[in-house]
């Protein structure tokens, strides 16, 4: 009875425990799903000032200032609400679908110099951040760093990601990052800043044109800053800053005809009193140091254009053209020294400006007459003749003299080739004497070298004679002597043994007794006798003997 009441108290544990718990995560779970965040709200406490609309402290009713990111999480539903926003991303961009303009054409320049151009591609983005509650801005304050907890347009920007913003507290919106290829530089103008220093008043009219020029700011002042931007993808915040594009390098600026109304082509009259018109073409460029000063004088390049190549370039042919004659103009020589003397005077001009000018190119020159009509254009038409005639008459004298040089320089030619021709039979006959002397040199030469070798063998195998008798006679002489040193021995040795067995008698009993071999005697036996009976120990007894004679013969000390 007792064990089926404690199982059926664990079961109803259980079951409150499994529905307490199911009640717990479908009421106070607060799931959010990836690239999403939670808003909180709380529905019960403090009461928010007037004015305020986003909960500084959690102890407030509202909303919170602090997201939930993806995940799960337990909050009490009677005391807090949320809404699920989706997060905000960055996009960075895609670097393979970006196209890079190294040179730009007219219509991609107009629209660099409108503030149109963009390049083609998935650039990266970057983020501006308004703050919608804080503190307010103090008065002519636009722009606020985020650690001032101020609310307006923040400096810092969001660069490429994900992040997790309250859209109640901040409010973000997408703007290009800044792309700088290569061949360009970035020019960063400061919209907000210090005033920095004031301009001075001119004290002449002369220099009020140079007066009214802002410098240069520095980091922190309002204006255009000395250091450009290289080629890169920066993240700039555009409420703050402007970054304009200038292509560095050296462009082409011409001047054009488009129609007899419409005619940009330079003119001028000449000293002779006849209208020049000149279209010139000029290669000029903007170095990256100077960039900034170009932008912060002149505001774009077009200012460049409109208000230093183009009317230096009109006062300064004018200028140089009205002191040629109208023949100068058609003719190559003086035409060329115009075109100098312009180059090298725009390129003075335009390099106190901070702009470099390559080659000032003179393209076409009309010349006309005075008066205008039938009769201006048949005297323009005669002194354009009377020159052309003038020109060919001197190029026939050219020409004839040319052919005049041509023809002695051929005759010098045909001479020097006989010459030619003369040395070289001379050389080949000079070369096969020289040959054949060279080859009979070397076979007198080689017979000489084979009598010396053949007489060097002889005397070599005279020596090998020689060498081999004394050889002979050498090896002949010492075998005898060592024939006869053997001997010597031998006889010593002899000699010795017999000094040593006392007499010569003794030494023959020795020798005779050492070679002495009783079994190789064959005996006859006859009978008894004692001569036979005793030839047994023949050989004891006479050596016996032999030593006890041996010891009577030699000499008592």
């Amino acid at each position: 009875m007792i064990r089926h009441l404690v199982h059926a108290i664990a079961g109803f544990v259980f079951l409150a425990v499994a529905a307490i718990g199911g009640l717990f995560w479908f009421t106070f779970r607060i799931y959010v799903p990836p690239d999403q965040c939670a808003v909180l709200i709380r529905k019960s406490g403090a009461p928010l000032p007037a004015g305020q609309l986003v909960a500084i402290s959690p102890d407030q009713r509202g909303i919170q200032t602090a997201v939930l990111g993806p995940g799960r999480y337990f909050y009490n539903p009677v005391t807090w609400h949320y809404e699920v926003r989706p997060q905000t991303v960055i996009p960075a961009g895609n670097p393979r679908t970006w196209e890079w303009v190294h040179t730009l054409d007219e219509a991609q320049r107009d629209a660099l110099h409108a503030g149109t151009f963009c390049f083609k591609g998935e650039f990266p983005q970057v983020g501006v951040v308004t703050r919608r509650v804080g503190k307010p801005a103090e008065p002519g304050e636009v722009v606020v760093s985020r650690a001032s907890g101020k609310s307006g347009i923040l400096a810092e920007v969001l660069t490429p990601g994900v992040y997790k913003l309250n859209p109640y507290v901040y409010d973000v919106s997408l703007h290009p990052a800044v792309v700088i290829p290569a061949g360009f530089v970035g020019v960063v103008t400061n919209l907000f800043g210090d005033a920095g220093p004031a301009i001075a008043a001119a004290e002449t009219p002369a220099a009020a044109t140079e007066a009214h020029v802002r410098p240069l700011a520095e980091p922190g002042q309002r204006g255009t800053l000395r250091d450009v931007l290289q080629p890169g993808v920066y993240f700039v915040n555009p409420r703050l800053q402007k970054v304009t594009l200038v292509e560095v390098g050296f462009n082409e600026y011409t001047q054009t005809r488009i129609s007899e109304k419409d005619n940009r082509q330079i003119s001028f009259p000449s000293d002779t009193g006849y209208l020049i018109r000149v279209g010139v073409t000029v290669i000029w460029g903007i170095q990256p140091g100077h960039a900034a000063e170009i932008i912060n004088e002149f505001g774009n390049v077009d200012g460049v254009l409109d208000k230093v190549i183009d009317p230096q370039l009109r006062s300064i042919c004018r200028n140089i053209g009205s002191t040629y004659a109208a023949r100068d103009f058609i003719q190559g020589e003086k035409r060329e020294l115009f075109q100098h003397a312009l180059t090298a005077e725009l390129r003075r001009v335009c390099g106190s400006k901070n702009v470099d000018v390559l080659l000032a190119l003179v393209r076409e020159i009309e010349v006309h007459a005075p008066s205008g009509g039938e009769e201006g254009q048949a005297v323009t038409e005669d002194l354009k003749r009377t020159i052309q005639q003038s020109y060919i008459a001197i190029e026939s004298q050219l020409t004839k003299e040319k052919q005049r040089a041509a023809a002695t320089v051929r005759a010098q030619l045909e001479e020097e080739r006989k010459k030619v021709d003369i040395a070289r039979e001379t050389i080949q006959a000079d070369s096969r004497i020289l040959v054949a002397n060279i080859v009979a040199d070397g076979e007198k030469t080689a017979a000489e070298i084979a009598a010396q070798a053949n007489l060097e063998v002889a005397q070599i195998q005279r020596d090998v004679a020689e060498f081999a008798a004394q050889r002979v006679e050498l090896l002949g002489k010492a075998h005898a002597d060592v024939e006869r040193m053997k001997n010597e021995a031998d006889a010593q040795g002899y000699e010795m043994l017999v000094a040593a067995f006392g007499s010569a008698h003794a030494y023959n009993l020795y020798t005779f007794a050492e070679n002495f071999k009783p079994e190789s005697i064959n005996l006859i036996f006859a009978g008894e006798g004692t001569f036979w009976t005793n030839l047994s120990q023949f050989q004891e007894l006479g050596a016996a003997k032999m030593l006890q004679n041996a010891a009577q013969s030699e000499p008592q000390p």
